[in-house]
């Protein structure tokens, strides 16, 4: 978005299971047409008669959408009218893009960003129809299983305004929220109508991804972490099964920190805590730290962000809480 002022996410609180590269080959794919296009315009325009060769011959009229052929509907996703275009489609596609990829998987990743820019070029002779190019119908599907996968993740945001000197605001909001009012301007510019801005394939690649990632989940195809809870955990429509878990260097703070207070409230649950404990007095125990003795003597000392866990006792093995700092 940019008018009085420029407002866009650049990073997901998504910890990757596998490594995206599926994504980035896209990404490098969408670059390199990018560029093809450029150098069509640079060659043509300098040729008598450039425009009405250009207009015969350049993949960006021969591949864009307009009508039903499936040249268009493939054709369209990997092309860009001009630089904001291909910059800002290629920010979502980075962020959003590699978050659904890590959790596709690289070979179910290529199928899905296809069938929902195929999905959006649908969506747009529905209701729209004219000449539209532009990977946006595909990217706005992912932003829909993205939704569905990780509502409660962060998304870190820029904004500022352009013609004030003011600095700039960078802050973090959850996914949920962030996608809604992206959803909301899109709805609000399809009823107002543009010719720049194909906001109905928008609109149907985002129902697309959406009910693809739904799917995948009533399907058993995709599982959640245990510590990530889709949009239909929320809705209290998730499966009850025992969900796989990846290692702790992946998952972010507030993930790994969930996971310790899921631990330790299994153990409460199964083994009564010995109540002896006390701690250190407070001028022994080192900044960020919390030092206290078990029943069998044992010193103990630990960091600050395990108060209120529990951990066992090196030396008898028995469960100790941790107090409070």
């Amino acid at each position: 978005m940019l008018k009085v002022f420029l407002f866009f996410p650049y990073r997901v609180d998504v910890p990757h299971k596998y490594r995206p590269a599926m994504n980035w080959l896209i990404v490098a794919t969408v670059t390199l047409v990018f560029f093809c296009q450029v150098a069509e315009r640079v060659k043509y325009g300098s040729l008598p008669g450039g425009a009405e060769r250009y207009a015969a011959n350049s993949i960006t009229i021969q591949y864009s959408l307009n009508g039903w052929g499936i040249k268009g509907l493939l054709g369209s996703i990997w092309l860009h009218g001009g630089i904001l275009h291909f910059a800002g489609n290629l920010l979502y596609l980075w962020i959003f893009g590699n978050a659904v990829c890590s959790k596709l998987g690289n070979l179910k990743y290529l199928p899905v960003y296809v069938g929902l820019g195929v999905a959006a070029g649908i969506g747009h002779l529905l209701f729209s129809g004219g000449r539209a190019v532009g990977a946006s119908g595909a990217i706005s599907g992912l932003i829909g299983m993205y939704l569905v996968f990780f509502p409660e993740n962060s998304i870190s945001c820029f904004f500022c305004f352009i013609f004030m000197l003011q600095r700039p605001i960078w802050f973090s909001i959850r996914s949920f929220w962030m996608i809604l009012v992206w959803f909301v301007l899109n709805i609000f510019g399809a009823i107002r109508g543009s010719e720049s801005v194909a906001y109905y394939a928008h609109i149907g690649g985002f129902f697309a991804g959406v009910a693809l990632a739904i799917l995948l989940l009533k399907t058993g195809k995709i599982t959640m972490e245990r510590y990530e809870r889709s949009i239909l955990d929320l809705l209290g429509l998730g499966d009850k099964k025992v969900r796989t878990s990846a290692s702790m260097g992946d998952r972010t703070p507030w993930q790994r920190k969930w996971e310790v207070q899921e631990q330790t409230k299994a153990l409460e649950e199964t083994s009564p805590v010995k109540p002896e404990e006390t701690p250190v007095e407070p001028e022994d125990t080192p900044a960020g730290f919390i030092r206290l003795r078990c029943s069998c003597g044992q010193p103990i000392k630990v960091s600050g962000q395990y108060a209120g866990s529990i951990v066992r006792c090196p030396k008898c093995s028995n469960r100790v809480k941790i107090p409070q700092a």
